[in-house]
């Protein structure tokens, strides 16, 4: 039908909602109201009521999808007619990545209160390039399946995009095609991975359900097909999470990154890579419309070539001269991939246990510029999750060295006590409302626990007596005996210390019993000896019995005290892998 004029002239209401060619007809939907074109008239009659044929007023949308099917829209649901009307179902069921989504949009621009931000309200302070994201290395390469006898060469992970994040992912990695897929895709060498706009779809509902949440991702420089991924790639990103996609960077001309406090808050949570070849003709252009696009370039990656055929330690190497010649630039993504040779599973299992050495590497150089390592790139992230070992473990205790080194006056690192069980391998430290369990033969903090409420809130000092399995606790001038195993178990009455001394901490070692206040500390029959006797600070604030030596802590610093000549300082604190940081509001 090409003639034009107005809806009027059609015999149509002024506004209409949607309209079809479908099976020889052509019908157009105005609230709850159907209209027919007569082909002898050339002019539309009613035909029915929407709510008669199982469909609600106001359509956003109607398609033939077949000979004799088509597709009604409304908002986040559409109906299926196929001999009969079904529906209705979820638009996510039709991989619509390019269609504007009536609703969706809503609650992208809503502005978000600030709270936690990826996790931890500490969070919040830091920039983008100053915090560090678990990575999944060839995010396409099976969230939507394997590849069958290739998976040992070609799979990265077994779990979906909706899984990953779940887990704590917040970087993923996209080798783009198209012409492999058939579609807008996913790719790893020459198979598909699966389509991109599943993987959209997937992380827009993951970011509804988390409001505090930052995501990057990065459409990489191992891209095919270019010309057909660029412009509908940007389409689809525009259309399903357009809202949210952070150009901070680029519009201020700043060249300064947006804290995590500022994306939440304005909900402009996603930020965008594509290839480096973005920036060349004909695709450049994009990049000049579209300022949430950042180029690749942005991230610099301590990849290199290296075999684990006699482990992964080498990663260790690579990694610091990586960063150290890298650490200006505005990104660095720390890379734990080894060179094809052997099953990406096992490899991934090989290196799993260098990724905290791997970010300590790199932070020595990239906090001399006010920056940190801002990406631990792994695969296979899902297996062993919870372990201390995981990339979620090593990124959390990246950025509590990330909140020390980049906000020192807001956030300092603070032990109440400590204390260590004779004969196992394990320690207590006592961090304002909270126990941390420690793990001496997994070197690290592996639960924590609130105090109880008898102690109200925290506690000063704390130490196991000689031959017992009893634990002192001390606050002010009241001491609590308790079952080592459960501090809520009370086994002597509160009671008053005599003389009050209100001990920075306490520790019970080769027999005697220690006890620091301000600079001095005292042994039982002993007059008080000056602590910089043996080089160690006043007001320290723990200690404990680590078998051949005392452990004395204060604030990011650990000294060894074995009884002969100066303490030696032997550390940082939070080296331990412990969350002993508090920061003001």
């Amino acid at each position: 039908y090409q003639s034009q004029g107005s809806l009027q002239d059609l015999a149509l209401p002024c506004h209409v909602d949607a309209a079809i060619n479908w099976a020889d007809r052509i019908l157009v939907f105005a609230g709850c109201q159907i209209w027919k074109l007569s082909t002898e008239t050339s002019q539309f009659h009613p035909d029915g009521n929407l709510t008669d044929k199982g469909l609600p007023c106001q359509l956003n949308a109607a398609v033939q999808w077949s000979i004799k099917g088509a597709i009604f829209v409304k908002g986040l649901q559409f109906w299926k007619f196929d001999d009969v009307m079904l529906g209705p179902f979820h638009t996510d069921d039709l991989h619509l990545c390019s269609w504007y989504l009536c609703g969706e949009a809503d609650w992208m621009m809503e502005r978000t209160p600030s709270g936690k931000c990826n996790g931890d309200s500490r969070f919040c302070s830091l920039r983008v390039d100053q915090v560090t994201l678990a990575g999944l290395h060839n995010a396409g390469a099976g969230f939507a399946g394997g590849f069958g006898l290739l998976n040992c060469l070609l799979r990265n992970h077994a779990e979906n995009i909706s899984r990953q994040l779940e887990l704590g992912i917040r970087h993923l990695d996209i080798d783009p095609c198209y012409d492999t897929c058939g579609l807008l895709g996913t790719c790893h060498t020459f198979m598909c991975g699966g389509s991109i706009c599943t993987i959209i779809k997937q992380l827009r509902t993951f970011l509804r359900d988390n409001r505090g949440e930052i995501v990057t991702i990065n459409f990489n420089h191992e891209i095919k097909d270019p010309e057909k991924v660029f412009p509908r790639l940007t389409k689809q990103l525009q259309t399903q999470l357009g809202p949210m996609l952070n150009g901070r960077f680029r519009v201020s001309g700043e060249k300064k990154w947006p804290t995590l406090r500022q994306s939440v808050r304005s909900n402009k949570r996603v930020f965008i890579f594509y290839a480096p070849i973005i920036n060349q003709s004909p695709h450049n252009r994009l990049y000049k419309r579209h300022k949430w696009i950042h180029n690749e370039d942005f991230y610099a990656s301590t990849w290199r070539p290296f075999s684990v055929g006699n482990g992964c330690q080498e990663v260790i190497p690579i990694t610091k001269d990586r960063c150290q010649v890298r650490q200006w630039r505005e990104l660095v993504e720390v890379s734990i991939v080894p060179e094809s040779g052997a099953c990406i599973y096992s490899m991934a299992e090989s290196c799993r246990m260098y990724l905290h050495e791997a970010l300590k590497a790199c932070e020595l150089y990239r906090f001399q510029v006010n920056k940190s390592p801002n990406v631990l790139l792994v695969d296979y992230p899902e297996v062993g999750s919870q372990e201390v070992t995981s990339v979620f473990h090593a990124v959390y205790h990246q950025n509590l060295r990330n909140l020390v080194a980049h906000l020192p006056g807001k956030c300092q690192v603070k032990l109440d006590a400590a204390v260590r069980i004779p004969g196992s391998e394990t320690s207590f430290f006592f961090v304002g409302d909270q126990v941390l369990v420690y793990s001496h033969s997994k070197k690290s903090q592996v639960d924590s626990r609130p105090i109880p409420s008898i102690y109200d809130g925290r506690v000063d000092a704390a130490y196991m007596p000689k031959n017992a399995s009893i634990l002192r606790i001390i606050k002010g001038c009241e001491m609590w005996q308790v079952d080592a195993g459960n501090f809520s178990n009370v086994l002597t009455p509160r009671s008053q210390m005599s003389p009050c001394v209100q001990p920075d901490d306490a520790v019970v070692w080769q027999s005697r019993l220690y006890i620091f206040k301000g600079c001095y500390a005292t042994l039982q029959g002993l007059e008080p000896i000056p602590l910089a006797d043996w080089g160690l600070p006043c007001d320290i604030d723990a200690a404990f019995n680590n078998r051949d030596h005392i452990a004395i802590f204060k604030g990011n610093d650990y000294w060894k005290y074995t009884g002969q000549g100066n303490a030696t300082r032997d550390g940082k604190t939070l080296d331990w892998t412990i969350d002993a940081v508090r920061c003001s509001h």
